[in-house]
């Protein structure tokens, strides 16, 4: 009888194994494996901290935004963009362009578009007028990431924030998008990164960067199809003087949207199916001082009574909206049904199972392993539709799913190079001194260009992306740049002592025994710090475009290139070179 009720005093909820116990991890070394995925790294002490809190505590806060972070909403006060609505970033930032032609205007004189002179006069022009350009809004939308990522405690809607844009990608490469990505980001993907998928799917198809990305703000029915209202509106739109944006049905966005925000290739569409779901979504366009604003203003003044509006300029225009029947994936969509039948499509969307099993793989990738089980991404899509598709819930299922814990899943992830850059700043308890960090340019040189990842997909979330012979050069001349202090706008302070006290401060709850040994190998290589030091590029190479305007930012998805210079980094210290190695380290590299 004793026995029995031991056993049954054992079985009650509180003496129940932990998801991580299950797995043979302790406490301190499940606080750093959630560490190492649900943030961008741990900072020095942070291990400890959570395994004081609860590992459910710590992440029920996360999930509830419930961190103070006074420190981050400081530091962000930099970014005067960043307290902008749309329309006075849209009025604020001019694009280069419309600064030409006020230049011009104002009698300044062109003769070749390429010439070194005809840039000096355009910078000279802006200087004199102290004009605010797009340069500027990017280098704040680059900045602003990256000091989220160091500084916030709601680490996991900032790694949340940065799985929701890679998924619903806009590019900084398209010249009409590039001055609504800092809009899109912090007014629709990061209120939602923690929410349901439904709202995030809708807020995404209405804001500018995406409408004017994927080409829907220019798609509208053809003059033969059924409309809602006065054709004179259409007529005025068709008539255009500028072609470009009077193009017809534009399906572009239409078949991302199946393919890649909800459905999957393989989601069993035709492409009847995205010619009739293109059809429902003309008329989803957006005002802007930008784009075509006197010819919108002059539609809405003479049609004011047939245009709805929404947030962050969106506006759906009937008169340029197909109204007629369509079928899609074997669903009616009857006539006449205006902006409703839009946001029928996207319940359907992201209601079918196919989306489920989309998005459940896209996070057992993210946040367990390259190559997730089937088992677990089965379960997960179960939780993404018995849950309306929260996200919440998708991390909850994640941290209590076995293969989260497994073998298989610690250390499985190559960080990747924001990833990496910012853990290593964070477990270094770094500091960033200047709001023009370069952090995103060392980020750009490991092979991800911020913000600029040119085709829809996104980055691939898999290690062979991120790792070549080339871009572990950058990511070792990194380390050591951060632990020599040549970052410029970055400081940290290195940890002192015996080898294995470092490493276990830069590396927590991870096995050691193992990883030291090409660590000391190096440590005693004399030719490798020298080929390093050689190597590294100097301060003043990386300049980060504050003032000086030294970051040029190309099209075709080169992004940021700095300009050269001569000096060289002087010689390691042993805390450098301690510092260096680990953060170099193939264990560091893995989260």
């Amino acid at each position: 009888m004793k026995r029995y009720a031991l056993a049954l005093f054992l079985s009650l909820p509180c003496f129940a194994k932990t998801p991580y116990e299950g797995a043979n991890l302790n406490s301190y070394q499940a606080a750093a494996h959630l560490l190492s995925r649900f943030s961008y790294g741990a900072t020095p002490g942070q291990v400890e901290a959570v395994v004081h809190q609860g590992l459910d505590r710590w992440l029920e806060e996360q999930l509830q935004l419930r961190a103070d972070d006074s420190i981050c909403q400081q530091s962000l006060r930099a970014y005067p963009a960043l307290s902008m609505d749309l329309k006075t970033m849209d009025q604020t930032y001019i694009g280069t362009p419309q600064i030409k032609k006020m230049a011009m205007d104002a009698g300044v004189q062109f003769k070749d578009p390429d010439s070194g002179k005809d840039r000096q006069a355009l910078q000279q022009f802006v200087r004199d007028k102290n004009l605010q350009t797009e340069r500027e809004l990017l280098r704040q939308l680059l900045a602003q990431k990256v000091t989220r990522a160091v500084y916030t405690k709601n680490q996991l809607q900032e790694v949340m924030t940065d799985f929701w844009f890679n998924h619903f990608n806009v590019s900084r490469t398209s010249n009409t998008a590039r001055p609504y990505i800092l809009s899109y980001e912090r007014d629709v993907i990061r209120p939602n990164a923690l929410g349901d998928f439904r709202g995030l799917l809708g807020a995404t198809a209405k804001h500018p960067a995406m409408l004017l990305y994927l080409n829907n703000a220019q798609s509208m029915a053809s003059p033969e199809a059924p409309h809602l209202s006065n054709f004179g509106a259409r007529q005025m739109a068709m008539n255009s003087k500028n072609k470009k944006q009077a193009m017809g049905l534009n399906e572009n966005y239409a078949r991302e949207l199946m393919e890649l925000h909800t459905l999957g290739v393989d989601g069993g569409y035709t492409q009847k199916d995205v010619t009739e779901v293109a059809r429902v979504l003309t008329g989803w366009t957006m005002y802007s001082d930008r784009r075509g604003a006197q010819r919108m203003e002059r539609m809405l003044e003479r049609f004011p009574d047939q245009v709805e509006s929404g947030q962050n300029n969106f506006v759906f225009l009937p008169f340029l909206h197909d109204s007629g029947t369509k079928m899609i994936l074997g669903n009616s969509f009857p006539a006449g049904q205006g902006l409703a039948e839009g946001e029928h499509l996207l319940d359907l969307l992201a209601a079918d199972p196919h989306t489920a099993n989309r998005i459940a793989r896209k996070f057992a990738i993210r946040f367990i392993c390259d190559e997730p089980d089937q088992a677990t991404v089965a379960q997960l899509a179960r939780v993404f539709q018995s849950s309306n598709g929260s996200s919440a819930a998708m991390v909850k299922a994640i941290y209590n799913s076995p293969a989260f814990w497994s073998q298989q899943s610690l250390r499985a992830k190559v960080k990747n190079p924001l990833e990496y850059t910012v853990s290593s700043v964070r477990i270094l308890g770094g500091q960033l001194q200047t709001p023009e960090t370069q952090l995103p340019i060392w980020v750009e040189r490991m092979g991800q260009n911020m913000y600029g990842c040119v085709p829809p997909t996104g980055y691939p979330d898999r290690s062979e992306q991120w790792i070549s012979s080339g871009t572990l050069v950058y990511r070792v001349n990194f380390a050591f740049a951060l632990a020599s202090g040549k970052v410029r706008g970055v400081s940290v302070p290195l940890p002192q002592g015996k080898l294995e006290k470092v490493a276990a401060s830069v590396m927590p709850g991870r096995p050691l025994d193992q990883a030291l040994k090409p660590v000391k190998a190096t440590l005693n290589n004399s030719k490798f710090f020298e080929s390093v030091r050689t190597a590294l590029p100097p301060s003043e190479e990386m300049a980060s475009g504050g003032g000086g305007e030294k970051i040029r930012v190309k099209s075709k998805g080169k992004g940021m290139q700095p300009d050269p210079a001569a000096s060289m980094p002087t010689n390691f210290t042993e805390s450098q070179k301690v510092a260096g190695v680990l953060l170099s380290c193939p264990e560091f590299q893995r989260r």
